[in-house]
């Protein structure tokens, strides 16, 4: 159906975007769900004259968890790598190790065939750049950030010290990675300093479109109760089970993207320009200390952002 307007998409990314080019050696990483959308990136590359070799993985089952051996070697090999997966392999050590052996990660986390044509894919790549990049440095020059909502979120954490991410579909050759779908300005709030209560209102990782309210009451930078539909309660409990910091809030971030839809699908939910989503478990590629096996975002849709007291988000507006 998009076939197409799919490769359009993956040439205008690929050129334009990443910058692929003849001298580069890309690695497409992929799983069996995915595989549509691998290869438009893979013969996109290869019609730009880059060495290109695609690797199909398993499905690892949720984020954060690490690729096979083999794959995590190959991305250390690669110049680029694309990574259109299921489950997103940002917050891994693969990643990490990828990005200090010089390579490029593309993290097109759950992107669909549609995803890749209409939405967030769809916006203007310099403005949403410029705007992206100018709420992060706001954050990176924050020492203290409270959110509210109407839902019942209220909760104010230390950002001191903290970098902030501009997560705008470009590279950034500080931290070696880009999203796409793009839009976010992310940071790590400083473990043990986040405290109230936390209400995703939307959609969270592993549960996909919520049926009701999650909250999750947290202190001192840990999550100490749940409460929403028992379904949900079941699965974080099962997941803060597992792993000793998974209760650790792990990251802060304000979609920027005017063209984002709300899908179910956190991938793009979270690119909304106004909304705001925290995730639980690991913060180390953020720029934190905390280990995790999970890392799971959280949507809040009509969040007020105020950071040191310079508002930023009322009410799921971007304050520009």
């Amino acid at each position: 159906m998009y076939e197409l307007e799919l490769m359009q998409s993956a040439e205008k990314l690929a050129r334009d975007v990443i910058q692929v080019r003849k001298e580069h050696k890309v690695l497409v990483v992929t799983d069996a769900e995915k595989l549509t959308v691998a290869n438009a990136f893979a013969l996109t590359c290869r019609g730009l004259g880059a060495e290109t070799v695609i690797a199909i993985m398993p499905l690892t089952g949720e984020h954060g968890r690490e690729p096979p051996a083999t794959i995590a070697a190959a991305m250390k090999a690669a110049d680029i790598v694309f990574a259109p997966t299921t489950h997103a392999i940002t917050h891994t050590r693969a990643r990490l190790e990828a990005f200090g052996a010089g390579a490029k990660v593309v993290i097109l986390r759950g992107v669909t065939e549609d995803m890749m044509v209409t939405g967030a894919m769809t916006v203007d790549f310099q403005q949403l750049r410029k705007r992206t990049q100018a709420l992060a440095h706001v954050l990176a020059d924050a020492s203290e950030i409270q959110v509210t909502s109407d839902a019942g979120t209220d909760v104010t954490f230390s950002v001191a010290g903290r970098n902030a991410f501009s997560l705008d579909g470009f590279f950034h050759a500080e931290y070696g990675f880009a999203t796409l779908p793009p839009g976010e300005a992310p940071t790590c709030p400083v473990e043990g300093t986040t405290n109230g209560t936390l209400v995703f209102d939307y959609s969270m990782d592993g549960i996909g479109k919520l049926t009701q309210p999650l909250t999750l009451d947290v202190e001192n930078g840990e999550v100490v109760s749940v409460s929403g539909a028992a379904e949900d309660v079941q699965f974080l409990e099962h997941q803060f089970a597992r792993d000793a910091t998974a209760r650790n809030i792990a990251e802060f971030a304000i979609g920027t993207n005017p063209n984002a839809r709300l899908i179910g699908n956190l991938a793009e939910d979270k690119k909304l320009a106004g909304t705001v989503h925290f995730a639980i478990g690991d913060n180390e590629s953020l720029g934190g200390s905390v280990r995790s096996s999970i890392h799971l975002d959280g949507l809040m849709l009509t969040p007020t952002v105020r950071a040191d007291q310079q508002l930023l988000v009322q009410q799921g507006k971007l304050v520009e």
